[in-house]
């Protein structure tokens, strides 16, 4: 037998033992779906944590109007007939064991491979679909009564994650019409506490957050793992129930919270590679097509060396036909250093204002006025800095060339 037919064959064989082990899983029998109908910032994140871990999702609405509410309310039915269109096309090719992974977008991130989100659900003993579960009972927290088991660590449905055969989530989505302005959670909730029905369909909630960790309610629970002895990237683990959950949910008022995890999770950066995220994002300015920039100065209180300060905004590196100047004085005792330099230089910028200490204006005033000149104008960036700080010559093509909209000192 020659070398190379022995090899494939080796590999053939190994492949199969593997699959048996269950160490891989076959991505055919996993779909993963979710809905967004607009292009933003929580979408790109939530696919590019997708990337990261090789899971391929179908994004449901793209491009279509949302008609499911406000979703800071109950809301969100739409979801479910997006979801039930997929289903009903998916049934009719689909094989009965086909799963689906089912989870929001915006607030989203995914921490980890299909396969190992799968072996997880697999795990759960009799289990045909599994949803998250979270602290609190809503959008009807007269339902709480109602639930099975409230001795556990989250006790109650939260419907921004779940996984399961095909056969009964599109029995689920099918039990009955809703509207898109329905609550997405409550015809859930209301589906497993019909005992009959979670019973049949063999529905279970995520009680320990193995797999769907929802935040709201959460945070003292939730650790952010990092420059750890085994784990080149940061992680979270929920100190309380021992799991180190593999999507997390940034539901309700705890957005903030994933917004700060979404700089770490996802292999976006950790103290061995660095900051993987801000490579990715990095983009190189066309000098023949610079964005315009609002230059923000405030001075609001006596500052040392104001005249070096104010070399160094005037030897900025960038365009000054490209900078709109707002410069703010609110110490009497600069005035006239300041207006010196306004009169010296304000007429080699695109425009210029200034704000005087006599024009009483406050602090959060000067702000906002800055911010509307750059919104009503033909202003790309804000660029806001305090006489307090330092400037090198290169620091606002370095901020505008880091592909983030928004950069602020911590």
């Amino acid at each position: 037998m020659h070398r190379t037919e022995r090899i494939v064959m080796f590999l053939q064989a190994l492949s199969f033992l593997l699959l048996l082990s269950g160490l891989v899983e076959g991505r055919d029998d996993v779909k993963v779906l979710t809905v967004a109908t607009d292009e933003n910032h929580g979408l790109e994140r939530f696919l590019r944590s997708a990337k990261v871990y090789g899971i391929d999702v179908e994004v449901l609405g793209r491009g279509t109007k949302w008609t499911g509410g406000d979703m800071n309310l109950p809301g969100g039915g739409q979801k479910i007939n997006l979801l039930k269109e997929k289903l009903e096309e998916m049934s009719k090719s689909g094989t009965k064991e086909k799963i689906i992974l089912f989870t929001d977008s915006y607030d989203v991130l995914f921490l980890a491979s299909i396969d190992d989100i799968l072996k997880k659900f697999q795990s759960f003993p009799e289990t045909r679909v599994l949803f998250a579960a979270e602290q609190f009972c809503w959008p009807d927290t007269k339902l709480a009564s109602q639930y099975p088991n409230i001795e556990v660590a989250n006790p109650y449905l939260n419907s921004g994650g779940f996984i399961g055969y095909l056969p009964e989530i599109h029995e689920i989505v099918n039990h009955k019409p809703v509207s898109d302005k329905d609550d997405d959670q409550l015809y859930y909730t209301k589906i497993y506490l019909d005992k009959n029905l979670r019973e049949t369909l063999k529905i279970k909630l995520d009680h320990n957050s193995a797999i769907f960790q929802n935040l709201n309610g959460a945070l003292s629970d939730v650790q952010l793992k990092s420059n750890t002895s085994t784990e080149t990237w940061p992680y979270i683990e929920n100190v309380v129930t021992k799991q180190r959950p593999l999507i997390v949910h940034g539901n309700g008022p705890s957005k903030l919270m994933l917004n700060h995890f979404g700089n770490y999770l996802a292999k976006a950066w950790s103290a061995s590679e660095g900051c993987a995220l801000c490579d990715e994002k990095r983009i190189k300015l066309e000098e023949d097509n610079l964005p315009t920039v609002m230059m923000a100065v405030f001075i609001e209180q006596p500052t040392p060396f104001l005249e070096e300060f104010l070399d160094q905004v005037l030897t900025t590196d960038y365009p000054k036909e490209k900078i709109h100047l707002l410069l703010r004085n609110n110490v009497e005792y600069h005035e006239t250093e300041v207006d010196d330099f306004f009169q010296a230089h304000s007429k080699q910028y695109a425009t210029a204002k200034r704000i005087k200490p006599s024009d009483f204006i406050s602090e959060s005033e000067a702000r906002n006025i800055a911010k509307d000149r750059c919104i009503n104008s033909a202003c790309d960036y804000l660029f806001s800095i305090d006489s307090v700080a330092r400037l090198e010559a290169n620091t606002l093509r370095h901020l505008l060339s880091s592909g983030y909209d928004v950069v602020a000192r911590y």
